[in-house]
């Protein structure tokens, strides 16, 4: 029997889409005549995971090789949650296909929802960041064909992220050389860091030099390196430098071009970030995801 939840979505959008057609064995895969969308629906309980919470998904093999090929979206549901994830499967197809199903022939896949950002984790691959996916808008905005993404550049993604934080109530840490730039792009008075608090004169270095950091207080809560065109491998460094370093932080994030993520898929499995655990804590955030976010919060752009 589908999820109450899930029935109620699925009833939004019959109303503005007429009916649906239901796809496979089972009772979570729909097309939409109307359009040729497909909507995979799962849904999970959620568990408390430490600090944060998590839901927990299988996605069934038979289901996920009707999305191949089509425009296709995941939905991902939630106790209570009236809000769900929208992901497009293109985006993640490759990762979830590459690794083989479990033995109840599933793909095992997780939402962590933190007070820094939701994240969708594919075990052996890594976490990606799914802020710019939430809400029933999104289920009505297929093609994402509204959203004109500029050409943005390395201080444009910083300011965005910093602004960003803001909204979320974090104080926002800039590196000192490019806080000039960075800030001419703001569009509200950034809760600015003008020093670090002390770690430590070795960390304090390498902290300083990072794009972005959001700090509650003096805690820091969320890490982010844009890689505009450094190597991805430099920034993984440098978290690892950190998370070796500073106590408490699990949240990191590379950020940058969309034809990068393989490479961070590739870069933050190798051992040394397996044996560290910065693999479990690091995600990819690209440029369109930044942006979604920053529209989501703010709804307007005057600042590019």
């Amino acid at each position: 029997m589908p999820n109450n939840f899930v029935q109620d979505i699925v009833g939004k959008i019959k109303t503005d889409f007429g009916n649906l057609r239901k796809l496979g064995d089972g009772n979570s895969l729909y097309e939409i005549p109307s359009t040729g969308v497909l909507i995979y629906f799962r849904y999970s309980r959620l568990s408390q995971k430490g600090n944060y919470t998590a839901a927990f998904y299988g996605l069934r093999k038979p289901d996920i090789d009707l999305l191949q090929g089509k425009q296709s979206f995941i939905c991902f549901v939630w106790d209570e949650e009236k809000s769900p994830i929208l992901l497009p499967f293109n985006y993640f197809e490759s990762y979830i296909t590459q690794l083989p199903p479990s033995l109840d022939g599933q793909y095992k896949v997780q939402l962590y929802f933190k007070n820094t950002g939701t994240e969708f984790y594919i075990a052996r691959v890594g976490k990606f960041n799914v802020d710019a996916y939430y809400g029933l808008k999104a289920i009505y905005d297929f093609s994402n064909i509204d959203l004109q993404l500029p050409d943005l550049s390395h201080s444009q993604v910083q300011s965005l992220l910093g602004s960003i934080g803001w909204k979320k109530g974090y104080k926002i840490w800039y590196p000192q050389s490019d806080r000039e730039v960075v800030r001419s792009f703001a569009t509200t008075d950034i809760n600015l860091l003008t020093t670090l608090p002390h770690f430590g004169s070795e960390i304090n270095g390498i902290l300083s030099e990072i794009d972005v950091i959001w700090f509650d207080v003096n805690k820091p809560i969320s890490f982010f390196e844009v890689e505009h065109s450094t190597p991805v491998y430099s920034g993984l460094l440098r978290f690892n430098d950190v998370l070796l370093s500073v106590s408490g932080v699990d949240n990191f994030n590379i950020v940058a071009n969309e034809d990068r993520e393989g490479k961070f898929g590739r870069e933050a499995n190798r051992p040394t970030f397996r044996s560290s655990k910065l693999s479990e804590k690091v995600a990819f955030l690209n440029y369109r995801n930044v942006y979604q976010w920053y529209m989501n919060f703010f709804g307007t752009d005057n600042r590019l």
